[in-house]
């Protein structure tokens, strides 16, 4: 009996670790699924620089996301595979367990069979019942009677049903090992993907030094736009803080109140929001992160991203990622439009805008269309540019964003 108990145990605790190796599974498919779809979007946008007959940076970061990408789906697959053979593993023991359990059932129903044989001679269970002493010892051998061919038809059941266990795992372990067999197959393919990708970068970054000169002047361009949209910004804060101040000094304390109640609320919505803020592009990829990188192609030079770069589709527009006000907007000789929205005591910048649909003043929502990105004639290229800003403090917009 205690061997039917824990035969029941294994099978239910054999059930849980399905349906947690089915969780973890579904989850790393999605993962790869949702990498694989930022990989065709790369592709997509690669295609599109391929028109241009110009080496471009723009190009070069393009690649770097899709190698970056695919370098993912390996590591994916890796944990898909770990996840396989940690599988393969327990249901190998699980069908061992159960044929050594079927095994043992058996010998021991082989036994009681045996037994019944040894003791079938013709009404020897009513004679059984009629040498009792007394009618409570037949009534006790009548219930021990019953109770034997009960345990007789409850061991068939259990062979049984432990028999159908063990095909059904049977089953389980052929269909695993064709999964496991796939996933090798996906993981080299992958990996010979990764190594062209690689060499095609080599290629590329062979041709743009023999560009030193252009990337240089590309280089030196960047560079000054930078510098001139973060006076732009340090002008908006300060105009901010002096409109503030002056305020103080000519209006009602009881508007002021209500004013700083409102940036508040603002600020927190903002805040609270973290991780789940609306891309301001409907599809796109970030192309360029957030910080210091060393160039792709000169040694000893750092580039400096104050927010993050999306490369996105020609014609796309640019949407609002939370509701706000517009602070300012902008052009810079060679750089197209900016546009500073305020939410409380956050700040957004989008850069790199065409067709502005907004002015300065204007109370914008959430997911408002403010304009387009511009899309760049030599190198085919729209790419926008995004910062957010906690009042000086530079923010990685990447952690603020939902998770496409």
């Amino acid at each position: 009996m205690m061997k039917i108990y824990f035969l029941l145990i294994l099978i239910f605790l054999n059930g849980l670790v399905i349906n947690t190796y089915c969780q973890s599974k579904s989850e790393l498919e999605k993962r790869r699924g949702n990498i694989l779809k930022e990989i065709n979007e790369t592709e997509e946008l690669l295609n599109t620089t391929k028109k241009n007959k110009n080496e471009s940076l723009e190009r070069l970061n393009l690649l770097d996301k899709k190698i970056s990408l695919r370098n993912s789906i390996i590591e994916n697959l890796v944990l898909e595979n770990n996840e396989v053979d940690k599988r393969l593993i327990e249901i190998e023991n699980t069908t061992s367990n159960l044929n050594a359990d079927v095994t043992a059932i058996k010998k021991e129903y082989g036994k009681m069979i045996y037994l019944a044989y040894l003791n079938r001679k013709q009404n020897n269970q009513f004679m059984f019942i009629l040498s009792s002493k007394d009618i409570n010892q037949a009534y006790k051998r009548i219930i021990y009677i019953k109770q034997y061919a009960s345990n007789r038809k409850r061991q068939i059941e259990i062979i049984k049903g432990v028999q159908n266990e063990l095909n059904v795992q049977m089953s389980i372990l052929e269909r695993t090992r064709k999964e496991k067999a796939n996933l090798i197959v996906v993981q080299k393919n992958e990996n010979v993907k990764f190594q062209n990708e690689i060499e095609e970068k080599k290629d590329f970054v062979q041709k743009l030094k023999s560009k030193e000169k252009d990337l240089i002047k590309r280089l030196n361009e960047k560079n000054r736009t930078a510098e001139k949209l973060q006076k732009e910004i340090d002008a908006v804060i300060k105009a901010e803080i002096k409109k503030r101040t002056e305020s103080v000094k000519t209006t009602n304390k009881s508007v002021i109140k209500v004013e700083e109640v409102v940036d508040r609320n603002l600020s927190n919505n903002f805040r609270e929001n973290k991780g789940r803020l609306p891309w301001p592009t409907e599809s796109g990829i970030i192309s360029n992160y957030f910080g210091d990188h060393p160039h792709p192609v000169y040694k000893g030079v750092v580039l400096r991203n104050n927010g993050i770069d999306i490369s996105t589709k020609e014609g796309s527009e640019v949407r609002c990622i939370f509701e706000g006000e517009v602070k300012a907007v902008f052009g810079i000789l060679g750089s197209n439009n900016f546009i500073i929205i305020r939410h409380g005591n956050y700040l957004t910048v989008y850069q790199n805008l065409i067709d502005v649909k907004v002015k300065t003043g204007d109370h914008v929502k959430t997911r408002q269309v403010i304009g387009k990105v511009f899309t760049d004639i030599d190198t085919k290229s729209s790419i926008l540019h995004l910062e957010i800003l906690e009042e000086k403090k530079r923010l990685d917009p990447e952690i603020w964003l939902a998770k496409k």
